[in-house]
């Protein structure tokens, strides 16, 4: 798959507010160490005799700001060509009854009968499909109780095929158990302190944990135990989630928290957390500086469960700790620290700030650090940091502690949620004058665009603003998305295809690229679960309880898309000739598998970065239904490997009422024929069926509700609006729309 998020520095744009100054900083080669030798005396030696760090640690001052940044670089690729770095991974899946609910995607009309669990297992074979001999898996369930299915065993074909059989096995029953699923999963990974692959706990659930809890809190309770021997990812799947609590187990362990809102998202989130995993470089990564005490130095990204406060280290030093977890091929980590304490009389260069990064190298097993040193007159030359990363980062650390104040740390290490509306009012008045400052505001490079989009951008972005715009918007998924957004944020990880700027994450990473393309491919390719779920089938006057057939692909449950046309798209007119679809207008007539019809109407829809799909000269999203024969469909998403991002404006079409399906298509791009709206096929296995979009009226009046675009037929739209129960598409939503039913997570299917 091409790669999308690749960043490009923009040279010559001027910044705003910042200067950077770079002092000089000890570099990582024995030769330095050496020479610098006497300079280390405040610093206890090294428990080992630590080589050239493959890891370049870098220490930038950016002196206007009173601001230290930290760049953690690790290497691009591994030193040996590798499919993936080896894993052992424990799956721990809540089974309990509420995973039997049914799992449809948003805006889709048909119940294939598949329940949340079904889609965990497909997530949980996507897993093992992607593992090797190398790799182990570990699986355990909980419910009332929790249960060991299989101890960490070594994935050859033999244990792959017994795994699946195990997982196939699950049924959903009894209560939420989450403790002790959590510390049976733990369990698996004694005695395995000297594995050389990568350990991770992950945790499924969709609900809140209801029984036996530890009686102090969880994070109190696993403060009192040994140190933990794996990171631990917590996923949450829908709306009736104690999401605080999910992140701190999380953030505690070294892992991430991921939210899932709907059934159309599970394949993303699952595949951009394994893929992460298997391109790790590093695990049990901390960052250690000491300094002189009459300085201060300020971590800036709000509260964390694991933020630790400075300590005296005696002889007029301070010692601050910050841990990293895992840290990735590829993508840097880099933490924007303030100073305090420096005055014109006395500068930062005439303190020494001195920095050691610990970590294990993946798959060797061995401790290792980097050391970097500023201040003091040492001389050893490190790359400038541009301007626009410097202000970037500031402006990533901002975001990030806004985000964070919306969810103050109780006393037991377990995130609360503000829900006073009076509170989010106030809170929508700040992130309003935080867009209008922020540093990064007027710059074009990808990382400062990135976070101005999930920041403000038009439908589908902007997803923090959307978050906290209403008390319902904030309370249904807001409380969920933006612990989950933030989490993405602060760690530098990509979580899912959404967001803007998370997707930056892991774009230098080919290592990272190369393991969720093929997670991808695994996970709408593996054939799709049995159903699990009995659904009423309503046949005139008559109801029926029947096991629908499994979907036939499982791509709408990684990511739903929109059914669109870029502006450029080629069409073929009645006539033969070819003119672009952002010309049509009402009364062209086009070219129909059925012969000339008119054009009735065109939704035109501005996207920013949305993803589209090349066929051929052909621009279009994922979703929309294409044929080469006029009889056969299929999504773009299944017929090419060639994804761009998009930024402009993308169009529907309304042809003239006709009752035959096939007279709803318009040749296109000279490569095949595309599905317009209204085709009249609204459930089914049918590529086509839409619950909405496949219904002509239903269509065309919401289009006629949107405002005129300029031309004849021609309207302009926002994306959609959803049912605020189904969460079914219900119409179309109007540029001048206040407050339209728009879920964050939801593309507009």
């Amino acid at each position: 798959m091409t790669n999308l998020n690749k960043q490009a520095q923009t040279p010559g744009i001027p910044v705003v507010s910042v200067q950077q100054q770079e002092l000089p900083i000890r570099g990582n080669s024995t030769a330095d160490r050496d020479t610098d030798a006497k300079a280390q005396d405040s610093i206890d030696p090294p428990p080992y005799d630590a080589q050239p760090s493959p890891i370049d640690l870098q220490l930038h001052h950016i002196a206007s700001k009173d601001a230290l940044v930290v760049k953690i670089q690790p290497p691009k690729t591994p030193s040996r060509s590798i499919s993936h770095v080896a894993c052992d991974v424990v799956l721990v899946i809540d089974i309990s009854g509420s995973m039997c609910s049914s799992a449809p995607v948003p805006g889709e009309g048909e119940d294939t009968g598949l329940s949340v669990l079904d889609l965990t297992k497909h997530a949980a074979f996507t897993i093992i499909e992607s593992m090797d001999e190398r790799d182990r898996l570990g699986i355990v369930t909980f419910e009332t109780e929790s249960k060991v299915v299989q101890a960490l065993e070594p994935m050859t074909n033999g244990n792959k095929e017994q795994a699946r059989k195990r997982i196939r096995a699950l049924k959903p029953m009894g209560s939420t158990n989450l403790w002790h699923g959590m510390l049976d999963g733990i369990k698996l990974f004694q005695n395995e302190e000297d594995s050389p692959r990568v350990p991770a706990i992950m945790i499924l659930t969709d609900g809140e944990p209801n029984h036996m809890c530890p009686a102090q809190g969880y994070i109190p309770k696993m403060r009192s135990m040994d140190p933990l021997p794996a990171t631990i990812h917590t996923f949450g799947f829908g709306y009736s989630l104690r999401s605080g609590l999910l992140k701190s187990i999380a953030e505690f362990s070294g892992g991430n928290y991921a939210f899932i809102p709907d059934a159309g998202m599970i394949g993303t989130v699952f595949v951009h957390a394994v893929a992460n995993l298997q391109s790790t470089f590093a695990t049990k990564a901390s960052l250690e500086l000491r300094y002189a005490s009459t300085l201060e130095i300020e971590q800036t990204q709000g509260d964390a469960v694991d933020k630790q406060a400075a300590i005296d280290a005696g002889k007029g030093q301070m010692q601050l700790t910050i841990p990293l977890g895992n840290i990735q091929y590829g993508q840097s980590r880099d933490l924007w620290l303030r100073l305090k304490g420096t005055t014109q009389a006395k500068q930062i260069s005439d303190y020494a700030i001195e920095a050691t990064l610990t970590f294990e190298e993946a798959e060797k097993s061995v401790p290792n650090l980097s050391l970097a040193r500023l201040g003091d007159g040492t001389t050893n030359a490190v790359a400038a940091l541009s301007t626009d990363e410097a202000v970037y980062h500031e402006s990533r650390a901002l975001v990030c502690s806004f985000i964070s104040s919306l969810f103050p740390l109780g006393s037991d290490g377990e995130y609360r949620v503000l829900v006073a509306a009076e509170k989010i009012a106030e809170k929508r008045q700040e992130l309003a004058q935080l867009i209008k400052t922020l540093p990064g505001r007027d710059l074009a490079d990808g990382l400062n665009k990135s976070l101005m989009e999930d920041l403000k951008g038009d439908l589908p972005r902007g997803q923090i603003s959307l978050a906290i715009s209403t008390p319902e918007f904030f309370i249904k998924w807001g409380r969920h998305f933006l612990p989950s957004y933030v989490n993405a944020l602060t760690r530098q990880i990509c979580n899912s295809f959404k967001d803007s700027a998370p997707l930056q994450f892991g774009s230098q990473s080919p290592l990272f690229i190369a393991c969720r393309d093929r997670l991808d491919n695994a996970f709408d390719n593996i054939p799709a679960p049995p159903p699990s779920r009995v659904v009423l089938r309503h046949n005139g006057s008559r109801q029926a309880r029947s096991f629908t057939a499994a979907p036939s692909s499982m791509a709408r449950y990684r990511n739903a898309s929109g059914v669109c046309f870029a502006g450029s798209t080629l069409v073929e007119l009645a006539s033969g000739r070819i003119t672009e679809i952002r010309k049509l207008k009402r009364g062209s007539r086009v070219r129909t598998p059925l012969g000339p019809r008119k054009v009735h109407l065109v939704l035109k829809t501005k996207v920013s970065s949305e993803t589209l799909y090349r066929i051929g000269s052909l621009l279009v999203t994922p979703w929309h239904p294409l044929s080469v024969d006029s009889k056969n469909w299929d999504f773009p998403a299944n017929m090419s490997e060639a994804p761009v991002l998009y930024t402009g404006f993308i169009y529907s079409v309304l042809l003239q009422p006709d009752g035959r399906s096939d007279a709803h298509a318009i040749r296109v791009g000279d490569v095949a024929w595309g599905v317009t709206l209204g085709h009249g096929i609204t459930r089914g296995m049918d590529t086509r069926a839409h619950e909405f979009f496949g219904d002509y009226m239903r269509v065309r009046i919401g289009l006629l509700k949107l405002p005129d675009a300029g031309r004849k037929g021609v309207v302009k739209g926002q994306g959609i609006e959803r049912d605020p129960v189904t969460g079914h598409v219900s119409g179309f939503r109007s540029m001048a729309a206040g407050n339209a039913d728009v879920p964050s997570e939801k593309d507009m299917s």
